[in-house]
């Protein structure tokens, strides 16, 4: 019986493997197949295995970067793919391919973090859907990276025999209950996906493939929250608080954390300090931030893609995770910044973050953003800090 075949083959450099993990991950997610020799079975002929897959695969993407360029194999793997007109190029560096590879546009993925939120991704993305026989995958990134309803409708309408339609439903779903929201619109009747060329990939991870059903399920317990949130606002707005009390004491106030989800696929804070090598995914100067709308607590535009970020990378760092909400002067509240680093935090376990890990703290407008005035819209955002284990 001859083996489906593969989606996505991935060429590059034993030393990239943590952004090879992070792109084969990301592609996984959008329910490609994907390889790389991180999953060759123990006692196959590695040669013969690799010379096959990349013979069979849809398209072959190549990690580009000094090393690889270097590459025999790499080079070899490349000219396979282009033969065949299936080759997709990315730089992850500021590299320059091979001569002979000149004339194929490769696609810039500089930013470790946030690769997934650029033009560039959506490029890669594309290309590789169109290989596939999925050409509306490009534009599902450009959904997710946007978070319009209108653009969602018009996806949904397109493309009704793709894989990820059931998952697109429901992110409109979850973008017409956010607070404001004018209309419910009912989308298309769902539609049975074509038999898939080869069985989905699994994530490098420790968690469940799918983790949508238990995001929807946290989402609807932030919708809860914010509804509380919102009586106790007007009930300390119209005299639930003595009139004589200080401005300053009010603007201090904790709202009480909400408790974190359940989640049986978390993965464990490390025992101890983290080995050296790990160290650089442990980032407390540099947090992940996430924007958040101006008079708005709900999950923010491209809230998936950050938090897939800081998943990835705490996975290897495995520290304590500090989650900050803030607002800006006059425009939210101590317990706005409290619900937003709450939304967030139940979305990181969600994920697989060990919930012990986490501290969140709701920091009122006490922190704006350095050369940002105090009421600018800018400073309502949550930022993660992924600490260092030990």
């Amino acid at each position: 019986m001859t083996p489906a075949m593969t989606d996505v083959f991935i060429s590059y450099k034993r030393e990239e493997r943590a952004r090879c993990v992070a792109i084969y991950n990301a592609l996984v997610d959008l329910k490609l197949s994907v390889w790389f020799d991180g999953r060759i079975e123990p006692g196959t002929d590695f040669d013969r295995e690799i010379e096959r897959e990349v013979r069979g695969a849809g398209a072959v993407l190549v990690l580009w970067s000094e090393l690889a360029a270097d590459s025999d194999w790499i080079r070899a793997e490349a000219r396979t793919g282009r033969q065949k007109d299936r080759l997709v190029a990315i730089r992850l560096d500021d590299c320059l391919p091979p001569l002979e590879f000149a004339s194929v546009q490769a696609i810039d993925l500089f930013d470790h973090r946030d690769f997934q939120a650029g033009e560039g991704w959506r490029q890669v993305v594309g290309r590789i859907g169109r290989l596939v026989g999925r050409p509306g995958l490009g534009d599902y990134v450009h959904c997710e990276q946007e978070a319009d309803p209108g653009r969602w409708r018009g996806w949904i309408a397109a493309n009704a025999g793709d894989p990820l339609i059931d998952r697109a439903k429901e992110r409109l779903a979850v973008l017409d209950r956010r607070p404001g929201g004018a209309e419910t619109v009912e989308t298309a009747p769902s539609v049975a996906p074509p038999p898939e060329s080869a069985s989905p990939s699994p994530r490098i991870t420790d968690r469940a493939p799918d983790g949508d059903m238990l995001r929807r399920y946290g989402l609807i317990g932030a919708l809860a929250l914010l509804l509380l949130l919102g009586a106790i606002f007007l009930f300390r707005q119209t005299g639930g608080e003595g009139a004589d009390t200080p401005a300053t004491e009010k603007a201090t106030a904790t709202a009480p954390a909400e408790a974190l989800p359940a989640n049986p696929e978390t993965v464990p804070m490390a025992a101890g300090p983290a080995a050296p090598g790990k160290l650089a995914f442990c980032r407390p100067d540099k947090p992940y931030v996430f924007t958040f709308t101006p008079g708005r607590t709900d999950l923010p535009p491209l809230w998936n893609l950050t938090v897939s970020n800081a998943w990835l990378a705490w996975r290897e760092c495995r520290g304590p995770v500090r989650v900050e909400g803030h607002v800006e002067a006059g425009g939210g509240t101590q317990a706005d910044s409290t619900a937003m680093a709450d939304a967030i935090a139940k979305e990181l376990v969600l994920k697989g973050i060990d919930p012990k890990a986490i501290a969140r703290a709701g920091q009122g407008d006490a922190k704006p953003l350095a050369g940002t005035a105090a009421d600018a819209k800018e400073n309502r955002r949550v930022e993660v800090y992924l600490m260092p284990p030990g």
